[in-house]
């Protein structure tokens, strides 16, 4: 009897917590996988185990499930295109910029895309985006599956890229990658696959930590995987003081708006979910206002809070940060839109 009732409360401990977030950011499920909450783009929080799930995507897995949906100018509809499809490419504009834009954890093009869409479609000129939709590969809860998947997904986007290089249609030095969480891993092995030359500019935002703390640079964002690499810090530090994403620096130059953690208008935000997602609505904001974000140069936030650094040299966080920007970068934010304080 003692048993039994043992069990019952084993399982009503487990599927509660997965209803609805435990205290602690993680813990141990009664199958033995280490589970711990992640937000997908959307700011909702999902389960995430650590250990288990599917193997990683085979070729054939990547092809069937990975989808590159072109937008002209960010303007719907998008066209699917592929690698190796030149009947494709009808709207592609040859010789104009190219940004590709890659969701993370539990995400997919659509809603997590949709404000990057609309801020893009109002800029000057042409412009080609293509979103990395790779949803079915980086579903909740399997978060082990995901972080391992970045790799066949990036090196599939780095043989589409390799073909509109070769069709004359674009060249590295028009190439902006843009990748939210597991997002800037994937842009990692994009950048990596390229065979013509280093892209333009990465630009990671609050790269996902969970299991990439620990991989060597060339299977995490790192400065050598563009010619220019930015990152922006919003949600930074490790499970268990409530957070998801890199405190180190992992670019060419490195902003931590407010910190670099707890966000403004965040509340309490113990899991970080808030504040991580605040990564793409600082970006989405600089497209429209280049100028929305300075910020200063300056050792540590707390060299910058307590006004010790003359912020002498100064640069724009987000869309407008210009390619020779380096080293680490602080500034402060609204708590609500705008965002920006410039």
């Amino acid at each position: 009897m003692a048993t039994t009732q043992y069990f019952v409360c084993l399982t009503l401990l487990f599927s509660g917590a997965l209803a609805y977030p435990a205290a602690s950011p993680n813990f141990t499920s009664p199958s033995g996988n280490e589970i711990f909450w992640f937000p997908n783009d959307k700011g909702e929080l999902v389960p995430a185990f650590l250990k288990g799930g599917p193997p990683q995507a085979s070729l054939n897995a990547i092809e069937d499930d990975v989808e590159f949906w072109l937008y002209k100018n960010g303007a719907t509809p998008g066209v699917l295109i592929r690698p190796d499809c030149s009947d494709c490419l009808g709207n592609f504009v040859s010789g104009a910029p190219l940004v590709v834009i890659s969701h993370g954890f539990s995400g997919d093009h659509t809603g997590f895309g949709d404000p990057y869409r609309r801020a893009i479609s109002g800029l000057p000129g042409s412009t080609n985006v293509v979103f990395i939709n790779w949803g079915k590969l980086a579903g909740a809860p399997w978060y082990e599956t995901a972080a391992n998947n970045v790799e066949p997904v990036g090196l599939y986007t780095a043989r589409l890229l390799n073909f509109l290089i070769a069709r004359g249609l674009t060249s590295v030095n028009l190439i902006h990658f843009i990748g939210h969480s597991l997002g800037s891993h994937v842009a990692n092995f994009a950048g990596r696959g390229l065979t013509g030359g280093k892209m333009a500019r990465i630009t990671a935002l609050d790269p996902a930590l969970p299991l990439f703390g620990e991989r060597g640079d060339d299977r995490r964002i790192d400065p050598s995987d563009a010619s220019h690499v930015v990152v922006l810090h919003t949600a930074m530090g490790t499970l268990l003081d409530g957070g998801l994403a890199f405190t180190e620096p992992r670019g060419h130059v490195d902003f931590y708006p407010n910190s670099g953690k707890n966000q403004p208008g965040c509340g309490v935000d113990a899991f970080g979910a808030c504040s991580h997602g605040r990564a793409n609505d600082f970006f989405v904001e600089s497209i429209t206002n280049t100028r929305a974000f300075s910020a200063c140069k300056c050792n540590n936030w707390d060299e910058y809070s307590s006004g010790r650094c003359l912020c002498l040299d100064q640069e724009y966080m987000g869309w407008g940060t210009p390619s020779s920007a380096r080293d680490l970068y602080y500034l402060r934010t609204n708590a609500n839109p705008p965002y920006g304080q410039g």
